[in-house]
């Protein structure tokens, strides 16, 4: 098999300039046919990806949740073999493919070729691998792109306190297993991995090759119901509390006549968006994990 290795620099706040300075310099020992491309903007994952899928057998992402959404969408259903070596902050696909940060283990892993056939998601005309995100959390993506000093969970963590003092739900029309339901949410998260934003486990039980999206629809609640389900989602006991509601379904569509807010894989994808339509597309995605 030949590899393309995609890095983006800039994830994981800057290390993923080191990581991808050391790859180069392990791969020079190993027999492989690869190339190494570096990421210069946002978006230019995409391009890059597109072109690599004409020409290598596996295109591999070096980077976080947002560098592999981008080759995911330039990969789209070629099935293009996908390879990821994680550096984020959060890198929760990673998590939920049992794959490890660590360089030395994750390439080993890569190397090794076992393939498995993963979900993949579409919201409007994106593609996704993990999540997407309406509302709360969406803000809270908005809220961590500003943040420049912390790393990891801390970015998170900081971001969601921030969030939740100005943050007011809307009344969203959702449609799924042929009902609607209409309400002011606080936060729907669809899940095709187990957790976002570094570790919520917000859909808990959910499974990256059955077909099936878990939706996590949290109600308007008061802020100290909010604090205590916030400590909750780290364990998943949060969708014990009767203003959570967990449901599988194929599809999800969304309607509002207030704008919403929705992140696609920790990318934000729009703050005053009225409408959303999400799908899956069972086994379509070949990872190497």
């Amino acid at each position: 098999m030949n590899y393309c290795f995609i890095v983006n620099p800039a994830s994981g706040r800057g290390k993923g300039l080191g990581v991808g300075r050391e790859l180069e310099e392990r791969l020079q020992y190993l027999n492989l046919d690869y190339q190494v491309l570096y990421t210069k903007t946002p978006g230019h994952a995409i391009e890059l990806a597109q072109t690599a899928k004409e020409k290598f057998e596996c295109v591999v992402a070096v980077g976080g949740d947002g560098t592999l959404n981008e080759v995911v969408n330039g990969l789209g259903q070629s099935g293009c073999t996908l390879g990821l070596l994680p550096v984020g902050s959060g890198n929760d696909f990673a998590r939920a493919v049992s794959l490890e940060t660590k360089l030395d283990v994750a390439l080993n892993k890569l190397l090794r070729g076992r393939i498995r056939a993963v979900d993949l998601g579409k919201v409007n005309e994106r593609y996704f691998h993990n999540g997407v995100g309406v509302g709360f959390d969406a803000h809270v993506v908005h809220t961590s792109l500003k943040v420049k000093r912390l790393r990891g969970n801390a970015i998170y963590l900081y971001s969601v306190l921030r969030t939740l003092f100005k943050y007011r739900p809307v009344s969203l029309a959702m449609q799924f297993n042929n009902q609607t339901h209409t309400n002011d949410y606080f936060m729907v998260t669809v899940g095709n991995g187990m957790s976002l934003g570094g570790g919520f486990l917000l859909t808990p039980d959910a499974q990256i090759d059955d077909g099936l999206f878990d939706l996590c629809l949290i109600q308007n609640m008061p802020m100290p119901s909010v604090l205590r389900n916030l400590l909750k989602v780290y364990s998943g006991k949060h969708k014990e509390d009767p203003r959570v509601e967990i449901v599988r379904t194929e599809n999800l569509k969304i309607q509002s006549q207030e704008p919403f807010a929705v992140h696609v894989d920790g990318e934000l994808l729009g703050m005053d968006l009225t409408a959303l339509n999400v799908e899956i597309i069972p086994k379509a995605l070949n990872v190497i994990c």
